[in-house]
């Protein structure tokens, strides 16, 4: 039981515990990850988890099938994480956008990339952190980010190129950029 099944959702919307159980299991570690990645706390990470999970069980009969399962579940766990950054009262700073840009890497070096992505994830504020994983990761583009966050999108762009500024200056960046040529 590896791989996310769409049946399960029928199941679930019909009431079956099993079906509630077996999307849990099959779904948590993928969702716990990316709210540890943005709130930086495995006690907060673990209590968001649940509660994205009760949202969703509650709320399964509002699923629409049009859209991934998953992501509507992750949905439901970005809302709650900044829900939660918002109860903490952490201030939000805007700048202007920087322009966006991209390179191809291997698998290996996709690896790399991850575990250097996690790194400098925990230097960035937690309220730019949720943006960042949301853009960078998840792939929401500024309008979608905007209107999860309550937002415009040029907040979303503003926070996000802010917190790439302060990514790229970041010594483990620099050192990465050199040994890749890039500088």
């Amino acid at each position: 039981m590896n791989q996310w099944r769409d049946d399960l959702v029928i199941a679930m919307k019909n009431g079956e515990n099993l079906a509630f159980e077996q999307c849990y299991q099959l779904l948590s570690p993928q969702v716990y990850s990316a709210i540890l990645r943005i709130c930086n706390d495995h006690a907060s990470a673990q209590d968001l988890l649940h509660d994205t999970f009760i949202n969703a069980f509650e709320k399964i009969a509002t699923y629409n099938e049009q859209h991934s399962f998953i992501a509507w579940l992750k949905r439901i766990a970005f809302n709650n994480t900044f829900n939660h950054i918002k109860r903490q009262k952490l201030a939000f700073e805007v700048v202007e956008q920087l322009p966006e840009g991209e390179y191809e890497t291997t698998p290996e070096q996709q690896a790399i990339d991850s575990n250097l992505l996690v790194t400098l994830l925990d230097t960035v504020p937690t309220s730019h952190r949720l943006l960042l994983w949301l853009f960078i990761v998840e792939q929401y583009s500024h309008d979608e980010i905007a209107t999860l966050v309550g937002k415009s999108a040029s907040y979303s762009k503003s926070i996000v190129s802010r917190a790439l500024i302060k990514l790229k200056s970041h010594p483990v960046v620099v050192t990465e950029q050199k040994a890749r040529g890039m500088l």
